[in-house]
């Protein structure tokens, strides 16, 4: 039992990892907070809500649970490797907490640029 709980912190950590570095371009470069020139623009993010970072919108159907299908089709640069990071209990599909702790990635990573007025 203590070895699998040790796996899935391992794979929990590997989840923030993966979605920290390949995501945060996919979601942040698509939230409506950018200049002209596609960059961050920290000034921007000023009252941003928690709904900003929902990934919720890929869910099609709205039966609160994200397929792979909908994922990758939902955005051009979402892959097969990073749903397959994301899914954390490997069924195959975004569940609501799995959901949440994207939404809690992506706010961390928000709050990193937004707090370093940098350029992504």
């Amino acid at each position: 039992m203590l070895i699998l709980k040790i796996g899935f912190l391992m794979k929990k950590s590997a989840l923030f990892v993966v979605i920290s570095f390949s995501i945060c371009l996919s979601q942040l470069a698509n939230a409506n907070h950018h200049n002209e020139s596609k960059t961050m623009d920290a000034a921007k993010c000023e009252g941003m809500n928690n709904s900003d970072f929902s990934i919720s919108s890929l869910d099609v159907n709205k039966d609160g649970i994200i397929s792979k299908s909908e994922y990758l089709d939902g955005n051009k640069s979402n892959n097969e490797k990073t749903f397959k990071h994301i899914d954390a209990n490997g069924d195959g599909k975004l569940d609501q907490a799995e959901q949440a702790e994207i939404e809690v990635v992506y706010k961390a990573i928000h709050q990193e640029v937004k707090s370093k007025n940098i350029s992504i």
